[in-house]
């Protein structure tokens, strides 16, 4: 078992941000070490807390269960994600 804090978190973390620049998860962690790759825990418009990360220009922002694109258009109105809680962009 796993006894280091917040590994599964941290771990997850990364797999997000993984998936939202198209990377691997060792990708990541060598950005973040190159220092290419920024993170920050900010609070959205909405007032709901997420970690923005920012790579090569590119922005996005994680929720818990859901991964917005920065400049990426939400979903069509006749589209249903359920109201938002997906990786879909909305």
């Amino acid at each position: 078992m796993e006894n280091r804090e917040m590994f599964e978190e941290i771990a997850a973390l990364i797999g997000s941000i993984a998936k939202a620049f198209d990377l691997s998860d060792t990708d990541v962690v060598a950005a973040i070490e190159q220092g290419s790759l920024g993170m920050e825990m900010i609070t959205d418009a909405e007032g709901r807390n997420c970690v923005e990360a920012s790579h090569d220009g590119r922005v996005a922002r994680i929720y818990p269960g859901a991964i917005y694109r920065v400049g990426d258009q939400p979903p069509a109105a006749d589209e249903d994600c359920g109201g938002g809680g997906c990786s879909c962009g909305h």
